[in-house]
């Protein structure tokens, strides 16, 4: 792939960009694998962010409970 044509693509987000790099002649079977995986590195960032967000309320949860002893 590194000879092969590519396609830069950045997407800018508020937290900073993400630069994608594809090669310039995906085939629409790869554009369809390319969208299944999209899809599950979204899902991951998703539930570890919710993973992460509950940790933290459990958390304060144990430390309310503490300061209420």
């Amino acid at each position: 792939m590194a000879d092969a044509p590519a396609t830069r693509e950045t997407i800018r987000l508020d937290e900073g960009d993400v630069v994608v790099l594809l090669p310039a002649n995906l085939s629409p079977a790869s554009i369809g694998i390319l969208q299944i995986q999209l899809e599950k590195l979204a899902a991951g960032l998703s539930a570890r962010r919710e993973e992460s967000g509950q940790s933290y309320l459990r958390g304060l949860a144990g430390l309310a409970a503490f300061g209420a002893h």
